[in-house]
């Protein structure tokens, strides 16, 4: 599988995963709030190059806007009837709310007021992307929402028609979040509490989709990839927080921090995907086929001579040895006893 394709799911109950944007697997947000008032970072990975720049008061950071990002991201991946794609419109409605305590994030007053700030440096944020190499040049920017209208604090469903939590996403940011988001485990995302292990979920997760051996990266690139502000010797002690905190949630992740080198392992995908599901299924049922061939094998080589011979000579077999010999080694490879293998002839019935 190529890191450009579709990871295809099998069909699970609804919220038991959710999708994250391919880009948020391949660079990352700041984790604080940046100092001296910056407005635009930037992040590398390979050829890629992400400039985030703020046009409200400040860059969105932490977590609140990575799960958002990951809400719009479902909603619009499973074609949920609060995103309208003609309008573009996401109708949080009080959806929101129960997502977030879906994954184990308090939604008191005090909470919806930080969300309320985060998501506005979200909603207002320019994103980027610059693929380009040094004979090509391949640049598309787009803000994340063009209007939102939102009461934070409202937390009863509202009538149709009445003020209404919603979000007009530009149609850039769509297409963006639908060009091969990668499922992600909500029970694994309820469990991380910093916003670098979300991203190391992330980004590890959809790498296994397609890593078939192993792979070092350098602490540079990954320094370049997640960004921080600061020195690399702390960025590798809270990077290595990080993946201690995905690996207790997602021990099938083979990982391996050191000194110079981050180092991948081929390892499971933490949501099966459709591939690995019928992989699975196809060794499950090659494994049953090989048990019970074993099986039946092994009891036509318990049938001792002497066992078939016991209940041979209770039988009135005349010249058909062959067809006699026969109904007793099935009726006993069957589990039937003597007695009824004996009567079973007797009555012209066969094994």
């Amino acid at each position: 599988m190529t890191d450009s394709t579709d990871i295809e799911l099998p069909d699970d109950p609804w919220m038991s995963h959710a999708f994250i944007s391919k880009l948020m697997t391949q660079v990352s947000l700041p984790y604080r709030k940046p100092k001296n008032g910056v407005k635009e970072v930037v992040r590398r990975n390979g050829n890629l190059t992400v400039k985030f720049t703020a046009t409200g008061d400040c860059l969105p950071y932490g977590k609140y806007p990575r799960l958002f990002e990951m809400y719009a991201c479902t909603m619009v991946k499973d074609g949920d009837p609060s995103f309208d794609p003609e309008t573009r419109t996401l109708n949080l409605g009080t959806t929101f709310r129960e997502f977030l305590q879906l994954i184990k994030v308090p939604v008191g007053g005090r909470q919806m007021q930080s969300i309320k700030k985060q998501l506005e440096n979200l909603f207002s944020c320019v994103y980027t992307l610059d693929n380009g190499t040094s004979t090509t040049t391949d640049r598309h920017g787009f803000v994340v929402a063009n209007d939102a209208h939102i009461d934070w604090l409202r937390n009863e469903p509202q009538e149709h028609g009445l003020f209404e939590n919603t979000v007009r996403f530009s149609q850039e940011y769509i297409d963006y979040l639908r060009d091969s988001p990668v499922p992600v485990d909500l029970s694994i995302v309820a469990q991380l509490n910093s916003p670098m292990s979300l991203d190391v979920y992330w980004w590890l997760t959809r790498r296994y989709s397609y890593l078939h051996e192993r792979q070092s990266i350098t602490w540079q690139q990954l320094y370049n990839q997640f960004g921080s502000s600061d020195a690399m010797k702390s960025f590798k002690q809270s990077f290595q927080r990080a993946v201690d905190e995905v690996a207790y949630v997602y021990p099938q992740a083979n990982i391996t921090c050191g000194r110079n080198y981050v180092t991948l392992f081929p390892s499971p995908t933490a949501v099966q995907t459709t591939a690995q599901t019928r992989a699975a299924e196809l060794l499950s049922k090659q494994s049953r086929e090989r048990s019970e061939k074993s099986s039946a094998e092994k009891t036509k080589r318990e049938l001792s001579e002497g066992d078939i011979s016991n209940v041979l000579e209770h039988i009135d077999y005349g010249d058909d040895f062959l067809a006699a010999r026969r109904h007793v080694v099935h009726g006993l490879s069957a589990g039937y006893s003597g007695e009824n293998i004996i009567a079973a002839w007797k009555a012209g019935e066969r094994f």
